[in-house]
This record gives structure tokens, sequence and C-alpha cells, in this order.
């Protein structure tokens, strides 16, 4: 297998989760919000690798919590304790990862006037309050419904509508 085919499979791992996994969802616009607002705080070159290595744990761990869940669904479609006991642990590992990366963020973040100054600047104007807004209502819907019926929904409204009268 040559390197480059490697990357594609990890690839299609990435996007399958994305898919099909609310859960992984919900950590890619934590992140991508978390990322965005750390430009406010001048964080230090250390502090920064903190949080992208916490990103990293969680959504690394996402993706094999996936993969558990998926490997024990074709063992086999009936109940069985020894299961249900790893679909849980797997989940746990994640949950355990996310709940200490918040607190990590939480301590390198929390400072009322640099957070008081983000509001300020996002509703200052009218432009940047709706285009924040926007991004939370995209956002949403990427959780929500997923990409893939978004793309299938977006092209819907651009597709011709077929009338009675053609």
């Amino acid at each position: 297998m040559s390197f480059l085919r490697g990357f594609k499979f990890a690839l299609k791992g990435i996007v399958y989760t994305v898919n099909h996994e609310r859960n992984m969802r919900i950590h890619i616009i934590v992140a991508a919000y978390l990322l965005y607002f750390t430009g406010y705080y001048g964080l230090s070159p250390v502090e920064m690798s903190v949080l992208l290595t916490l990103i990293a744990l969680v959504i690394g761990l996402e993706l094999i919590n996936t993969a558990i869940e998926r490997v024990c669904d074709l063992y086999s479609e009936k109940y069985n304790r020894l299961i249900e006991i790893a679909k849980d642990v797997s989940a746990g590992a994640v949950l355990v990862a996310a709940i200490f990366a918040v607190g990590v963020a939480c301590f390198l973040l929390w400072r009322p006037n640099t957070i008081w100054s983000i509001i300020l600047f996002h509703c200052s104007s009218p432009e940047r309050f709706t285009l924040l807004v926007l991004t939370v209502v995209i956002a949403l819907l990427f959780i929500i419904i997923g990409p893939k019926r978004m793309i299938e929904n977006a092209g819907s409204w651009f597709s011709k509508k077929k009338t009675k009268n053609d």
C-alpha cells in the first residue's frame, strides 16, 4: 500500500465519522469556534499547543469510539453484555478527554475582560453580528442534520423545480 493511499483511507474514515456521528460534528464545531476565539487572546505557543493537542485527542478518541462501535455492531446484532461494556468504555474515554479539554480551555481562556471585548466587537456592527449569527445557524444545521444532508438540501435549492406547466 502506498503512503498516499493510507492517507486516502484515513480521510475516508474521518469523512464517514463526520457524516454519521453527531458527537463528532459537535467536537468539530466547538474546535472551530475555539480556534477562532483564541485569536483574541494572544496565547503563548505552549498554551496553543496544549489546546491543539486536546482538540486532536478528543477528535481522535471519537474516531476510535466510532470504530469500536461499528466492529461491535458487526460482531453481533443481539444484545451482548461485553459489547455494551466495550461501547460504554470507549464512549467514556471520549467523555473524559472532552471534560478535561473543556476544563483546560476554561482555565486558559477565562478572562472576563477579553470575553467582554469579543462580545462588544461582534455586537458593535450589524454586519459582524449578522455574520456571527449566520455561522451559528450553519453550525447548528451541520450538527443536527450533518454535512451530507446539508449538501443534498442545498443542491435541491438550486435545481430547477418542475411544475405542472413544464
